[in-house]
């Protein structure tokens, strides 16, 4: 009786895990309610940082940042950070257009 009580604790509390970590990835992302997927919201960036790439050197950097048009605003540690005057989603989506290094939008996540 003990064994099986303790089993069901445990089910039950994996589920109650799994559950909570899906909720959470999926609001972590942007998608919450009124909102749809994939949806850009320009506000969920970093002003003056809005881009990243990862890196292996700051002349790898430079290149993709002459590539792109942008200004390079930091290097460390293998991630490079810039800055555009356009629209961040354009600037990755005419990358991807391109065949460029990818760049991705350096987004902050707001807690509930």
């Amino acid at each position: 009786m003990k064994r099986t009580i303790a089993r069901l604790l445990k089910g039950f509390i994996l589920v109650t895990v799994a559950v909570s970590l899906l909720v959470g990835c999926q609001n972590a992302s942007g998608n919450s309610a009124g909102k749809k997927p994939g949806a850009n919201v320009e506000s969920d960036y970093v002003e003056g940082k809005e881009l990243l790439c990862l890196v292996d050197t700051q002349e790898e950097a430079e290149a993709i940042a002459k590539q792109y048009g942008i200004t390079l605003v930091e290097f460390s540690y293998g991630v490079a950070t810039f800055h555009t005057d356009d629209n961040p989603n354009d600037v990755i989506a005419m990358g991807i257009k391109l065949g460029y290094p990818e760049l991705s939008l350096n987004g902050t996540v707001h807690a509930y």
